[in-house]
């Protein structure tokens, strides 16, 4: 039988309620209990038509024992607010700042009797304050806009044509991408896989070419039913030779376009009774 658990072993199983929840030794072991767990609920399922589907998808055999075997901050972290403060955590200038507010509380509460040090002290609090929220505002409110990250998580997204549960597979790759490369303070950029989806819709939303030229006639031959696939080839060819980035552009077109064959595939099987051409 195996030995029953002590009362003092209780805490080993809340840990990250304690101190030691920002330990990168825990996060790590945690990580492996993630992994593990997914790993046991991928021997519990039985369906070769699922696993023979995303294999097909990927076009390599082991595509969904990949998918299902990445553990991401979601699975990891207990919820959405201990992910985000352990990114705060890790950040080297949100560090600096909670520091120093702490050391500006710490002087009011010692020495409060002196009017003129709390009221400068008041005053240094106030405007770190703002600058400490000036600075997550910029860290974690705006996306990284690196040209080889968005290039990278293009080619994945051509590569694997992710749908539904398949972005878990490339928000992996591009969590650790970014960590690897010191783009971001730990490897856990990506919540989950449906931010990396969204990130990804937003940015071929924003960056994505207009294909059709600006001249109001070109535009109206173009949108003609019989317009041949020469002239459309030859307007995104005018645009690349004018475009900042023709490579980024380059990947911008075909993952997007991928991309909705991807999605299209993904519902179809979905729902196999909406007979949709």
């Amino acid at each position: 039988m195996p030995p029953k658990q002590k009362a003092g072993d209780e805490k080993s199983f809340n840990w990250y309620k304690t101190d030691r929840y920002f330990d990168q030794h825990n996060i790590f072991q945690h990580h492996n209990t993630a992994i593990e767990k997914t790993r046991y609920k991928l021997g519990m399922q039985t369906s070769s038509e699922n696993t023979n589907a995303k294999s097909d998808s990927l076009d390599e055999p082991s595509a969904y024992l990949i998918e299902e075997n990445v553990a991401l901050p979601k699975d990891i972290f207990h919820s959405y607010l201990s992910y985000w403060i352990y990114e705060a955590a890790h950040c080297t200038p949100v560090m600096f700042l909670s520091l120093v507010i702490g050391v500006l509380i710490s002087i009011i509460i010692l020495f409060h009797d002196n009017k003129n040090c709390v009221g400068v002290s008041v005053g240094f609090l106030v405007t770190f304050f703002i600058i400490f929220g000036c600075v997550l505002g910029g860290i974690f409110g705006i996306p990284i806009c690196d040209r080889d990250f968005k290039i990278k998580l293009l080619g994945e997204t051509i590569a694997r044509r992710p749908a539904g549960r398949e972005w878990r597979t490339v928000a992996y790759n591009m969590n650790q991408y970014l960590f690897d490369e010191g783009l971001w303070y730990t490897p856990y950029y990506f919540y989950c896989g449906r931010k990396c989806q969204y990130f990804f819709n937003n940015l071929v939303k924003i960056e994505g070419p207009n294909t059709h030229p600006s001249s109001p006639t070109n535009d109206e031959e173009n949108t003609q039913p019989d317009a041949s696939e020469i002239e459309v080839l030859n307007v995104v060819g005018r645009f690349f030779i004018h475009s900042p980035d023709p490579i980024l552009e380059a990947y911008l077109i075909k993952a997007a376009e991928i991309n909705r064959e991807a999605e299209f595939e993904y519902w179809r099987k979905q729902y196999p009774e909406v007979d949709l051409p």
